[in-house]
């Protein structure tokens, strides 16, 4: 039998998260040789990462690449990584979805194209995870739960069970959401926080129990 052919792919980002992902992609290959990593693209520009791994040059570089690699979006700012993600849609690029071998979760789930899943989170059953959303490192999502596209977990988020989270929205390191609540579009939900009422679309909410501080301005980061 022949050498599987794999799969070009290219980390758009070559910040702290896009080296992890580049990581991510390192134990996938260890289980199941399915990527070659070309390098990252980065408006920073060219260069190289501290392990070695080249920054082919600025983001718009990938659509200038043939033949058309797999992209993944490791971009923190989800309106960046939204806009982004139109674009590579637009042109025909495919969305690499890069889940980690330790991932715990049920054959019932739809997970959306693009989406990063790092290494020890557990997603139950019957959850939708939308397109190039990040779960981080030791995530939770209960069963029935829906996400939004580009949605952002960082480390040890715990979202319980019939959640419903709109496009974009952040949460915060060890942020939580009881079971049967909806966060909207947008939001930002800090660190520790612990959402046990709905939170309405473009809010900044912090605190525990969770309380909305200040609205967001949809047309800005913040």
């Amino acid at each position: 039998m022949g050498m599987k052919v794999r799969k070009p792919l290219v980390i758009v980002g070559a910040g702290g998260f896009g080296r992890e992902v580049a990581w991510l992609v390192q134990d996938i290959n260890r289980q199941n040789s399915e990527w070659e990593l070309l390098g990252f693209v980065d408006d920073k520009g060219p260069g190289i990462t501290v392990e070695g791994i080249p920054i082919l040059g600025p983001t718009s570089y990938i659509f200038e690449l043939n033949p058309v690699p797999w992209v993944a979006l490791a971009i923190a700012d989800a309106k960046i990584r939204y806009r982004l993600m139109q674009e590579v849609q637009a042109r025909g690029i495919e969305m690499a979805s890069l889940v980690h071998p330790s991932v715990i979760m049920s054959d019932f789930n739809d997970i959306g194209s693009g989406s990063i899943i790092c290494a020890g989170t557990i997603i139950t059953t019957n959850v939708k995870l939308g397109r190039a959303s990040i779960v981080n490192l030791g995530c939770f999502v209960g069963h029935d739960t829906v996400l939004g596209d580009c949605v952002s977990m960082m480390p040890a988020t715990n979202l319980a069970g019939e959640v419903k989270v709109g496009t974009g929205t952040y949460f915060g390191l060890n942020a939580c959401v009881i079971n049967r609540k909806t966060v909207g579009e947008w939001c930002v939900i800090g660190a520790g926080a612990v959402v046990v009422d709905d939170i309405p679309a473009n809010s900044l909410a912090v605190g525990v129990p969770a309380r909305v501080i200040k609205k967001l301005d949809p047309d800005k980061g913040s």
